[in-house]
């Protein structure tokens, strides 16, 4: 006997609420009262991608059924009174021509369901082959609605200064990418939104209706006032902004691979007295900016700097810091932050990583960059120049392989003495398939460093198998004739160096061996499994 079935509506809606959207929705095939359930279940989350499919010949009668099927479901909601907790609209803008009408329809039923939770994403890639969706003015007068999500070719138009907005619950908005008839749009939007926690802004437009074709422009400026509760912050795309917002927390800013980073940073920090987090992207700061950022913010915890190219060295100096990242090309990096708990590198090998002080529990992560136009990529130059040696204690090193990376490897001699210990080496990429090259690429690697561990990242390299394999029987003493035979006997220090307990991060067969467990693994685009060597020697 079917007992859950007879469960109250909302216990059940609870429960669908809770399994994966495909898995909730496979529900309604069980029996009426689950589809009844289903139908009346206030989250709606529509994707054409994954309900519809490619293009075919038959899409118009695909997009028929999914329109049947979402009015359906919206009007079910209406006949019992059900307010629309969650509507989510994600669709190719080449569809906007036969759905606009359909999305106008949608927008007014969930609008009067009082809505709380509003996703539209309409992303595009080729800007002038598919119309744009003018939003109704009636979203902006849910008062209801907490998370307003617009991505995409939709349109807010010069109307919108002389209507009312009535989103006086909003927590939540991001706007990305966005056509907007005049640049100040986005401004009166946001100060009509006194309750607002969470703000994203990603590279919006100013749009020419009467002529399409103009080339579009981002919008450059952007000066909101008042935001007493905004809290999160990501700005992108834009050349100068002044947010009022005393009690921010957590600002991402990037000013756009798309403008001249030798412009200085038009951006006003000064209200943000409690910013605990700072993410600066493709921007343009100086040493003296940095110098003075953590006098003004005593309680930022959070650092990241990606792409800020006018940097040639940065002094960290904060007893507050607790995450640092940086990844840029730099000369120098000098830190002074006796509470850093992780610090992630990526940049050119031949910097200089000097820290002053350091807390014992420091995860400290390495990416070294290696261009031709640096010439030789030592990268045992790139460990020796992190001072002082016991940091080398937390480093995890990431190597990936290059082209020309080979020519390093031959002419590597053997190294007798151990070099600097290292917490771990991690590959996520191979040499060509070519076992001669990889007892020179091995022999390159154990050259520069001792790890306590080796880890090996399976995703897109289908090379990471058999590479895997053959480090796995060097270290494992079944490759001692084939190495004599490349080297002439020659000792190396690493030559003693053992397997002693192998990890993965998936379940293993008992049955199989290092190698069919290995050639098991499936490449994904979305997760990378692994498997990591215990070192000792």
């Amino acid at each position: 006997m079917d007992r859950i079935s007879a469960l109250p509506k909302h216990i059940l809606h609870d429960i669908l609420a809770r399994l994966p959207e495909k898995d909730a929705a496979m529900t309604s095939v069980l029996s009426n009262e689950w589809r009844d359930t289903w139908y009346s279940f206030p989250i709606l989350s529509i994707c054409d991608r994954i309900i519809i499919g490619s293009y075919s010949p038959q899409i118009i009668s695909k997009l028929d059924k999914l329109i049947g099927y979402v009015t359906r479901r919206l009007l079910k909601l209406r006949e019992q009174s059900l307010t629309t907790k969650v509507f989510k609209l994600d669709m190719r803008p080449e569809h906007n021509n036969y759905m606009s009408h359909h999305f106008d329809l949608w927008m007014n039923m969930v609008s009067e369901n009082r809505v709380e939770v509003l996703e539209l994403c309409l992303l595009y890639f080729a800007p002038y082959l598919v119309r744009q969706y003018d939003l109704p003015r009636c979203v902006f007068e849910v008062r209801s609605l907490t998370k307003l999500v617009l991505k995409g070719k939709i349109t807010l138009n010069q109307s919108f200064f002389n209507h009312s907005i009535k989103l006086f619950s909003l927590r939540t908005l991001c706007l990305r990418e966005l056509l907007v008839e005049d640049k100040g749009i986005i401004e009166h939007l946001i100060s009509h939104c006194p309750l607002l926690e969470d703000l994203t802004v990603y590279c919006c437009l100013v749009y020419n209706r009467k002529n399409p074709f103009e080339n579009e422009k981002f919008v450059e400026s952007l000066f909101l006032h008042g935001l007493q509760k905004l809290k999160e912050a990501e700005i992108q795309g834009i050349k100068e902004v002044y947010i009022d917002a005393p009690n921010l927390e957590n600002l991402c800013y990037a000013y756009g691979p798309f403008y001249n980073l030798e412009v200085p940073l038009k951006l006003n920090l000064d209200s943000f007295t409690r910013l605990r987090c700072l993410r600066l992207r493709n921007s343009s700061i100086t040493e003296k900016w940095l110098l003075d950022l953590f006098h003004k913010f005593p309680f930022l915890e959070h650092l990241e700097l990606c792409s800020c190219n006018m940097l040639e060295r940065i002094n960290i100096s904060s007893a507050q810091l607790m995450i640092l990242e940086v990844n840029s090309d730099l000369k120098e990096v000098n830190i002074d932050a006796p509470n850093l708990l992780s610090f992630d590198y990526c940049g050119d090998h031949r910097a200089i990583i000097s820290f002053l002080t350091s807390s014992d529990h420091l995860v400290f992560n390495a990416s070294p960059v290696h261009e031709f136009r640096h010439g030789y990529y030592s990268l045992r130059e790139f460990i020796q120049n992190i001072k002082p040696q016991k940091v080398l204690a937390s480093l995890s090193l990431s190597v990936y392989h290059s082209n020309g990376i080979e020519q390093n490897c031959l002419s590597i001699q053997q190294v007798s003495s151990i070099p600097p210990s290292i917490k771990c080496l991690e590959l996520d990429s191979s040499p060509n398939e070519d076992e001669d090259l990889y007892f020179h690429y091995m022999n390159w690697l154990l050259s520069c460093c001792c790890p306590k561990t080796i880890s090996f990242f399976f995703q897109y390299d289908y090379g990471m198998k058999p590479f895997t394999v053959f480090v796995y029987e060097l270290l494992m003493g079944r490759k001692k004739q084939e190495w004599f035979d490349h080297f002439g006997g020659t000792k190396c220090w690493w030559h003693d160096l053992k397997i002693v307990k192998v990890t993965y991060s998936f379940n293993v067969d008992e049955k199989l061996d290092f190698k069919n467990a290995v050639n098991a693994i499936l490449l994904s685009t979305d997760d990378r499994e692994s498997v990591s060597f215990s070192l000792e020697l």
